[in-house]
């Protein structure tokens, strides 16, 4: 079971996807790898000062009003989990006391974007759904069937 309906998931996966065109292309032709972090909040909050805290080269999208993605540009998985845990520090900073929902994954780990996007969803989900909340959940503490 999700905690998102299967329309929401639609609509957050196609505007991810989008998001991720230019760079899906510059790690299928140049090996320019990237990281996708996801947060949720259930709670009324504005994710989008998190934009505030990361570089000009990332990219801040708000996928729904309590969720966002944060692409991570050159960052392998070590970069990106190390990213992704100080953008966590930061919203636990400022927002101290509301959950946050928070995966990460990396391209080099999977063979096509669309399965590194259901992966990234499929872990938002595995958090929310086992109340991991203010931890950084990544594809290799998750075992899948």
């Amino acid at each position: 079971m999700s905690a998102f309906t299967h329309e929401q998931h639609s609509l957050m996966k196609e505007k991810l996807s989008q998001a991720v065109k230019d760079f899906a292309y510059r790690f299928k032709r140049y090996k320019i790898n990237y990281s996708i972090a996801i947060g949720h909040t259930p709670e009324d909050t504005d994710l989008s000062q998190i934009s505030g805290f990361i570089r000009e080269t990332d990219r801040f999208i708000v996928l729904s009003h309590n969720t966002c993605a944060i692409i991570l540009d050159c960052s392998d998985e070590l970069r990106g989990t190390k990213a992704a845990n100080n953008l966590l520090t930061k919203f636990q900073g400022n927002f101290f006391s509301k959950p946050l929902y928070f995966t990460i994954v990396t391209a080099s780990n999977y063979e096509a974007d669309s399965k590194m996007i259901h992966e990234l969803f499929y872990l938002l989900d595995y958090a929310i759904k086992h109340n991991m909340n203010n931890i950084l959940l990544e594809h290799y503490q998750v075992i899948q069937k």
